[in-house]
């Protein structure tokens, strides 16, 4: 007589989409006691780092750091650290302070060059002090602005990450709609979790798959299926270099053991050479990117892949 696989499933909508947890051999009363737990800790990082909700930390900083700097705590330090961090290691590519560039492409007619160029000028974290003896951030430029964005996923999987490496669960599959996955051990029917890669060309196929255990797969594209089924810019990838959207059709996927730093590898993927990607590639282990170029007749596809010792 074969046993029944209990899966526990249930989800929330968090973070402007919908956030599914799938745990396998896990009673419904101990599954909701964890999800419970998942969820408050998801609303709790959303609370902090959302540039929409006036009472967050980030909301806070916008509206203060131009004019004093501002005091954080440890947490908010350290994920605007990791960020400057970020963008840093990908020459600029991975941005948190874009949306000014955002607002201005949204509501570009009739705007003068001089606009765009002065809106330019106002971002990048060269803007942003960070006192690491003071705890504070502080603005350079008054139109300065954060928006953590994907990154708010990418850290809430994080936390979420080690909030099961500390319980007694050792398989679990989560994430943040399609675009950001945490898979921790195996797959019920045993081995790594394979987490497909959707071509947007032919809808309902997937164009890589990924084979993952204990960590997590983020992917960032510039554009959408319309509803006759073309691909449309969304204009919100912006590239920092020239002030402008990126236009080609591009997608990145990364699959790494940190899901903040396939989060943040993710977004600057679809910015950066393949040379600069090879170079960030030689600084960490266990990590797989894959860029598709949606321009051409066929999507093309370039992988890199590092693999640790």
């Amino acid at each position: 007589m074969s046993k029944t696989l209990n899966l526990y499933r249930n989800g929330f909508y968090a973070m402007a989409t919908r956030f599914f947890v799938l745990i396998p051999e896990l009673e419904d009363g101990s599954g909701d006691e964890l999800f419970q737990k998942i969820k408050d800790e998801v609303n709790r990082i959303e609370s902090r780092l959302s540039r929409f909700i006036k009472e967050s930390e980030i909301s806070k900083i916008n509206r203060e750091a131009f004019k004093a700097d501002v005091e954080t705590d440890d947490e908010c330090f350290e994920i605007l650290s990791a960020c400057k961090y970020g963008w840093k290691m990908t020459d600029g590519a991975f941005d948190i302070t874009l949306r000014p560039l955002m607002d201005y492409w949204k509501n570009e007619d009739n705007q003068p060059d001089e606009t765009l160029q002065a809106v330019k000028e106002s971002v990048g974290m060269q803007h942003v002090e960070l006192d690491e003896e003071n705890q504070t951030v502080g603005f350079k430029n008054e139109n300065t602005e954060l928006d953590l964005g994907g990154f708010g996923k990418g850290y809430a999987l994080e936390k979420i990450k080690q909030m099961i490496e500390s319980s007694a669960i050792k398989d679990a599959f989560i994430s943040f709609g399609e675009s950001s996955v945490l898979a921790m051990g195996e797959h019920p029917a045993g081995g790594a979790w394979k987490i497909g890669i959707n071509d947007y060309t032919n809808p309902g196929n997937s164009i890589h798959e990924f084979e993952v255990s204990n960590g997590s797969v983020s992917t960032s594209s510039n554009f959408f299926l319309n509803d006759e089924g073309v691909l449309q810019n969304h204009t919100h990838i912006i590239n920092p270099k020239t002030g402008k959207p990126h236009e080609n059709f591009t997608a990145a996927s990364v699959s790494a053991r940190s899901p903040i730093l396939a989060e943040i590898l993710s977004t600057a993927c679809l910015l950066l050479s393949d040379e600069k990607i090879r170079e960030l590639m030689e600084k960490y282990d266990d990590i797989e990117i894959i860029k598709v170029d949606y321009e051409p007749e066929k999507p093309e596809v370039s992988e890199f892949k590092s693999i640790g010792e």
